[in-house]
């Protein structure tokens, strides 16, 4: 066929039976001789019938309507070829919308003789299925990251000011695939990541103070969700990095015992808002425990954790509401 013999890509022809005005596919073949990913749907249309009558610069296709939803809903580009064997030449006009006209029996669209069907035609084809990215260096790096994730015995992720002030999460739905890309890692991984906050350090507020900081942490929990199995609770420090700072962050806070001369002061957490907190945290460690076939020993360890670090207490020894 002239498409392959031409651009040395491959066509792929559809079955007559799905024929809804696409004769085939054209798969852009990169470097290498790898498929991109990237194709073109394809009308093809052959004889000198379609040659007869010259408009302007070249020769109008007519299409029937029953096929112009079928194209404008197509998230491919679409290209429709006149074939000339005779002459052993084609041509070819990308399916536009602005370029299409209505007819008595129902559209019309012109086809370029200035574009002729050749190996120069691979350039003006790429630039319409846009650009073709080599992923293969990235997903190097990314298989890297994650052995890398997976022999570490403790994960943190460094949480700009930036991050916070754009309202940005998105690190951390990254992290939480990274951390369930398999069976090993999600053991490995219990209790063993946090993060920090970054660049408030010269700001005399507390983090619990500052409403951007605020604003983010009642994003992010939601977002991550399973912070009841992969944070690290049992270590004070990792503590007041991590879920003390997303509890202090999220809830009304009141502050109370305030030091006249040092300043120093307590923060009391609001308690139904901290009971709000530890239940959706229980819900959520729930789920996936189930999700991921997690022994309730271990549901029943984290969820100690959980209400040591937001109560002081043991779950079973925390009142009722």
């Amino acid at each position: 066929m002239k498409v392959e013999n031409d651009l040395d890509w491959i066509f792929r022809s559809t079955h007559l039976e799905d024929d809804y005005g696409i004769d085939g596919y054209i798969d852009i073949i990169g470097i290498n001789n790898s498929v991109t990913g990237k194709y073109l749907g394809v009308q093809i249309k052959t004889g000198k019938s379609y040659f007869k009558t010259k408009k302007g610069f070249g020769w109008e296709f007519k299409g029937e309507n029953k096929h112009l939803n079928y194209y404008l809903n197509l998230d491919k580009p679409i290209i429709i070829i006149l074939v000339n064997l005779e002459q052993q030449v084609a041509f070819w006009g990308e399916f536009d919308l602005n370029k299409v006209t209505k007819t008595s029996t129902g559209w019309s669209i012109l086809i370029p003789e200035y574009n002729e069907l050749s190996k120069n035609s691979k350039q003006e084809f790429k630039k319409l299925v846009g650009n073709i990215v080599d992923y293969m260096p990235q997903l190097e790096y990314q298989w890297k990251l994650n052995e890398k994730i997976k022999n570490s015995s403790f994960t943190y992720l460094n949480v700009s000011r930036e991050e916070i002030i754009n309202k940005d999460v998105s690190g951390f739905t990254i992290m939480l695939n990274k951390l369930t890309i398999d069976e090993e890692m999600i053991k490995k991984a219990r209790g063993a990541f946090s993060f920090t906050i970054d660049g408030y350090e010269n700001d005399s507020r507390e983090l619990l103070e500052i409403p951007e900081v605020r604003e983010w942490a009642k994003l992010v929990i939601p977002a991550f969700k399973y912070w009841g199995y992969f944070l690290n609770m049992e270590d004070f420090t990792h503590n007041i990095i991590g879920l003390r700072v997303l509890h202090f962050c999220s809830v009304d806070i009141e502050i109370v015992d305030v030091n006249e001369v040092t300043k120093d002061y307590k923060a009391a957490p609001d308690i139904n808002q901290t009971f709000e907190l530890m239940d959706n945290l229980f819900l959520w460690l729930n789920e996936f425990c189930e999700k991921y076939s997690i022994s309730s020993e271990i549901n029943d360890k984290q969820s100690n954790l959980i209400s040591k670090v937001l109560f002081g207490l043991d779950k079973n020894n925390i009142p009722n509401k």
